[in-house]
């Protein structure tokens, strides 16, 4: 085979035929096309993947929690104390209830019945008698309205109670007759003002009563314990 650079064909002297030569290339020519990146990549470990989790959550529950010990700290702090024992007063002494001072002033636990007495201005006999289940103890209960404008007195708080401190039964009925159908502290009491009356409490012929609790019905801490001896 003979080779023609000029001609750029290869012959054969013996067959007498001519093929052309393959055109040159330049180097690299027909080989695939390959982009090599120089960009650093980065693979975490799990591992650094749950710490990265964890100070992200870290940073932002860690201000909630300051706020929520904050708004708790000042929330506490400005609810009453814990109540202590109950003040303790005897009979005859004054207890502050409010704006009003209320003094037990005599107990008599005595009583088998209560009667309401007739009416004189009606044409009948309008007398009763409520009978107690066991015995009645009749308070007599004084008011005095010590504040700076009409008020009513937190009546509902009064309970009477034994030594171990069970609630005894308040007859309203009872109560009622003994004072001759009125209850005058339903009715609001003008400043220095006193208002006297009975309450009456039907107790087990085996019990005792041992206190009359009084309070401004807000706070427990308020509670103040009469001291009955009967």
């Amino acid at each position: 085979m003979e080779i023609d650079q000029s001609a750029g064909v290869m012959r054969c002297p013996y067959c007498r035929r001519e093929i052309p030569m393959p055109s040159s290339q330049p180097f690299g020519a027909g080989m695939p096309h390959v982009t090599i990146s120089t960009a650093r990549v980065f693979t975490q470990t799990p591992e650094a993947m749950r710490r990265r989790v964890l100070v992200t959550l870290a940073i932002v529950v860690a201000p909630m929690l300051v706020i929520g010990v904050v708004l708790s700290s000042v929330l506490f702090s400005s609810l009453p104390d814990s109540p202590g024992e109950p003040e303790e007063v005897a009979v005859g002494a004054t207890a502050r209830v409010q704006s009003f001072e209320a003094t037990v002033r005599g107990v008599d636990c005595t009583k088998q019945t209560v009667t309401k007495p007739d009416d004189p201005a009606t044409s009948y006999d309008d007398t009763f008698t409520e009978a107690a289940k066991g015995k009645f103890c009749v308070v007599t209960f004084s008011v005095k309205n010590v504040g700076e404008k009409t008020d009513r007195y937190p009546a509902s708080s009064i309970v009477a109670t034994n030594a171990t401190e069970r609630v005894l039964d308040r007859s309203t009925v009872a109560e009622n007759f003994a004072n001759n159908g009125t209850y005058p502290l339903d009715e609001p009491i003008d400043p220095g003002k006193t208002v006297d009356l009975l309450l009456v409490f039907d107790v087990p012929v085996d019990t005792t009563l041992a206190y009359l609790q009084i309070s401004d019905d807000l706070f427990a801490d308020a509670v103040i314990k009469v001291k009955i001896d009967s």
